[in-house]
């Protein structure tokens, strides 16, 4: 029997085999010695041995990739276990053509690709018109073309596997033929990538050209100089590669595994590298920095990822010497992507100390073989190029992911075009992955890689949103005040809205299995609102009679300075509130906000007391106080789990509970002594176990209202919920805040975003609402599911940052502000006293107009945005809580719902409205004109004016 092997290496070779028991001597004296031979066990033994054997008179040859070396498998019968292991682990090639009959062919999951040489010793595609019935399929095939050979499975004859692999051959080599051939306008570019996405092969196309167009370069140096490499696949090219000055005395000391890359506008922009994972790598990439004179450092890998050490921390945490480099970490900033650092980086030259400072950018949820999230690494390399462009021209950056190869080969790609959409408004990410891929060997590693590129084009393409300063949200509050420019900012909120629906992914069936098992269906409240599987968080208390203990109907969501700062889950059921606590225990939750009003119902039980304790499963709750406020609730409760208690789910017999039994009174009387000294002899339970945690309960959020009643109230439970969080105990910044809804839906997206917004005005003194929202629906997608909300964000947003002092400076006397403010309020007057003689503002009789309720809404609004423009004037803190709390009590007056009865509708005393109207506005005139007096004198006298008490303010 005859064997015909094709090899990858572009060698091909006739076997002569023994028809049994062949000695293994014999197939090696006709095996070409530089290509490595091993041997594959009996399907029955185990895979990792080798062995020298004939089975049956068949022999089955494999050649595949494995351990970055070339090596021939041998199978033996018809037992299919070990050649599928070879072909799905080792991704190799198997050989199919035989001229014996009797040859079998071998199941395998997928198609083996290998390259042959252009000349064989015998033409294969006599093999295929001799076992082809369809000649005419064969017929359009030339020679040239044969260079993929697959496995068939078992049940598939020859015959039709073989069409369907011509038939699948012929549409790569059409894909392959439809590369772009110049680089795509951006504003065609997201049709461009639409079509691809229907048609994927065109992008695998895509892969495969740029893969045979590759430029061979030699990499001799990576070659000699193996062990500073750490992996042998990927060296840098000599043609490219970064010479650094040598040492005396130490070989090859000028060697490191970097590469220089091109971008569109600058040769040598950028420097791609591999992970240090050795001291002396540490102290050659330093050198690195140093004499290439980089100040910007992209990382890409986790210091620590899948139980592996991808790279050494390669800086230190307050000073450190790298050989003659010494550098210290100046500044550190967490956020929930990645990290942002500076270091003051020395060395001694010809006796004077040289300081330069790096900027170091470290990405830090890209794992291996995994994508990342695209908005936050277009966030991170928006930081990226801002830091570039105060950087000199001919300076490289520095990019290094574990090997030095996919991941920073996808960033730079990213970036690169990018600039080139900025500077010229085209995109060419076949033209760059070209350049990319003649620079760095595996600069990209697979076809998902090389999709991820087109999308996070095409997202960066489509919502080009970027942060608004604190100066720019300043200027969106004069936009509330006329027609025309509300009209025009709603349309920009529409337009985003309508971007976050498109550009949220949905969650797949699969990716939720744990919330659609049959144990847990009951514990959701609603089938299509079902926590993904990776990112819920797991419970670990025993409790409850289900199997699945560690299930909730709970879901992480990010925050902007760390992952997982927050859980959104919703309303417990009768049967989950002990899951409910399971929550707060296991994952010690400081603070828990309740955003939906206690109904009490049978459909939203209580799962808090008011006073006392109260068991819920394996927990014991106790309230240590309670505080009511106008806008909301606030329990304080410590949490404690109870020492022993049943193992749900499993039958005992008699014998074995009188066992149990025994065992549990023995622990509990040993507990008992040690809670007695763990507590100074007050028994009770262990107190080592406790949480503690503030429950805050919204009242002004019905649950059939997509907004509160009250925006104050809402901030005020804002503020509540963060100044909590500051002051409680066991370090609250690292643990999760849990927010509930009715639904675990509505309201909680709004909550969740305005905490991230804040935090981020607090560190970056900007704001990215569109951003903000995406982040909050990555593993929720029904989040904010109504426009309203998204709107209702904005103005939360603007209301917030009116109404705090510390984002403001002080305004001068000639601030427009006021004077328009001050003509403002005299052109509301005078229209409200023209409705007011027509007749027409008493709009709350039983068959008031539509359009006359909405303008009373648009009065209240107007006037709600005056008085914060106003507020923002005065720059006395004292003085704007006191103006705030007089400006309130003419609300206060008239009733405790007052902003409910406007905005939900008018019930009863409909006329007490327009004198609030008027109250209000000649309150706001007053004030106004004070304010700019008050401005007045303070600039003449250059000094302060001193205020302290209401009677210096003027009365309504």
């Amino acid at each position: 029997m005859q064997i015909f092997l094709t090899l990858i290496s572009e060698r091909f070779a006739m076997i002569d085999a023994p028809h049994a028991h062949g000695p293994r001597e014999e197939l090696l004296s006709i095996w070409p010695a530089e290509e490595p031979l091993a041997v594959s066990l009996h399907p029955r033994c185990h895979k990792n041995h080798f062995k020298s054997a004939w089975y049956n008179g068949t022999l089955l040859v494999t050649v595949g990739r494995l351990l970055n070396n070339f090596l021939l498998h041998l199978g033996f019968g018809s037992a299919s276990a070990t050649l599928d292991y070879w072909t799905k682990e080792v991704k190799g090639a198997l050989i199919i053509a035989s001229t014996d009959k009797a040859f079998t062919f071998v199941s395998a999951a997928i198609f083996a690709r290998l390259m042959i040489c252009k000349q064989p010793s015998m033409p294969l595609l006599d093999f295929f018109k001799s076992n082809v019935k369809n000649l005419q399929l064969v017929s359009q095939v030339q020679e040239k073309h044969i260079h993929i050979i697959a496995i068939c499975q078992w049940d598939v004859k020859p015959e039709s596997f073989t069409c369907g692999w011509l038939h699948a051959y012929l549409q790569e080599e059409k894909a392959m033929g439809a590369v772009p051939q110049c680089p795509i306008e951006t504003s065609k570019f997201l049709a461009f990538v639409q079509e691809r996405k229907r048609k994927r092969l065109l992008f695998k196309g895509e892969l495969m050209m740029l893969k045979q167009i590759v430029e061979n370069h030699k990499s001799e140096y990576g070659y000699l100089n193996l062990k500073k490499n750490n992996y042998p696949d990927v060296l840098p090219f000599d043609y490219n590669r970064v010479i650094l000055k040598p040492i005396p005395n130490e070989p090859n000391s000028h060697y490191i595994n970097a590469s220089y890359v091109d971008s569109f506008f600058q040769p040598k922009a950028f420097i791609i590298t591999q992970a240090m994972k050795t001291k002396p790598a540490c102290v050659d990439f330093w050198r690195m920095v140093w004499e290439t004179n980089a100040e910007i450092v992209v990382m890409l890998t986790k210091v620590f990822d899948f139980m592996k050490v991808m790279c050494l921390q390669y800086w230190p945490l307050t000073k450190f010497d790298y050989g003659d480099i010494t550098v210290e970490t100046v500044e550190a900033k967490t956020y929930a992507y990645f990290t942002l650092r500076c270091f003051r980086v020395s060395r001694v030259e010809n006796g004077s100390t040289i300081i330069r400072q790096v900027r170091h950018f470290h990405f830090t949820e890209w794992e291996v073989n995994s994508l990342p999230y695209i908005s936050a690494l277009l966030d991170f390399r928006r930081r990226v190029h801002n830091a570039v462009k105060r950087c000199p021209n001919n300076v490289p950056m520095i990019v290094h992911c574990s090997n030095g190869g996919g991941r920073s080969g996808v960033f730079l790609a990213i970036y690169a075009n990018l600039d080139l959409a900025e500077a010229e408004n085209v995109i060419d990410v076949y033209g760059y992955c070209q350049t990319l891929l003649n620079a760095r060997q595996s600069a990209l590693e697979n076809l998902d890689q090389y999709v991820f590129i087109y999308e996070t084009l095409a997202e960066a393409v489509q919502c080009n949103i970027n942060p608004l300063t604190l100066e720019e949200l300043r200027h969106r509050t004069t936009m509330y005040t006329t027609k025309q420019s509300r009209q025009a900012l709603e349309a920009i909120y529409s337009q985003e809205y309508k971007f976050l629906t498109q550009l949220t992914p949905a969650l797949r069936i699969g990716d939720c299995a744990g919330g659609h098992r049959l144990e847990n269906r009951g514990k959701n409240r609603d089938v299509m609102v079902v926590p993904p599987d990776n990112s819920r968080p797991y419970l670990n208390t025993l409790h409850g009679e289900s199997k699945d203990y560690t299930y909730i109907n709970a879901v992480y969501v990010d925050g902007f300075r760390r992952k997982n700062e927050w859980i959104v889950t919703e309303w417990p059921k009768h049967h989950t509130i002990d899951s409910f606590w399971a929550l707060v225990f296991d994952h010690s939750c400081h603070t828990v906000v309740n955003l939906s009003n206690d109904e009490n119902s049978k459909a939203y039980p209580r799962f808090i007391h008011s006073r006392g304790r109260q068991s819920y499963g394996p927990f014991i709750v106790d309230v240590l106080s309670s505080q009511q406020y106008p806008y909301a609730t606030s329990h304080i409760v410590k949490v404690v789990k109870k020492k022993v208690f049943d193992i749900p789910g499993r039958k005992k017999s008699k014998r074995s509970e009188r066992n149990e039994k025994k065992l549990t009174d023995q622990l509990d009387s040993l507990a008992s002594i040690l809670s007695e000294l763990m507590v100074n002899n007050k028994g009770g339970i262990q107190e080592v176990d406790a949480r503690i945690c503030n429950v805050i309960s919204v009242r002004i959020w019905p649950i059939q209202h997509r907004v509160p009643l009250s925006t104050v109230g809402l901030i005020d439970v804002i503020k509540m919920a963060r100044c909590w969080r500051k002051r409680a105990p066991d370090r609250p910044e690292t643990k999760p805040t849990v927010v509930i809804s009715h639904n675990g839906v509505s309201r909680v997206g709004i909550y969740v975003a305005i905490n991230l917004l804040i935090d981020q005005m607090d560190v970056e003194q900007e704001v990215d609402v569109f951003h903000a929202a995406k982040i909050v629906r990555l593993n929720r997608p029904q989040l904010f599911d109504h426009k309203e909300e998204y709107k209702y964000l904005n103005d939360l947003l603007i209301h917030y940052y009116m109404t705090s002092p510390e984002y403001h400076s002080t305004k001068s006397a000639e601030s427009p502000c006021l004077l328009y403010l001050f003509s403002f309020l005299f052109i509301s007057i005078l229209r409200m006293a023209i409705f007011k003689m027509k007749g027409k503002l008493n709009c709350f009789n039983v068959n008031f107009a539509f359009s006359r309720k909405f303008y009373l809404i648009e009065i209240f609004h107007k006037i709600w945005t005056t008085f914060l423009c106003i507020l923002e004037a005065v720059s006395d803190e004292t003085l704007q809580s006191i103006i705030f709390y007089q400006y309130e009590a003419i609300t206060i007056k008239k009733g405790p719902n007052f902003d409910k009865r406007v905005f939900a509708g008018i019930r009863k005393k409909k006329r007490v409205y327009n004198f609030v109207i008027f109250e209000k506005i000649l309150f706001l005139q007053k004030l106004a004109l004070w304010t700019i007096t008050i401005s007045e004198v303070q600039q003449k006298s250059s000094r302060s004016f001193p205020l302290r008490s209401s009677r210096d303010i003027p009365k309504k």
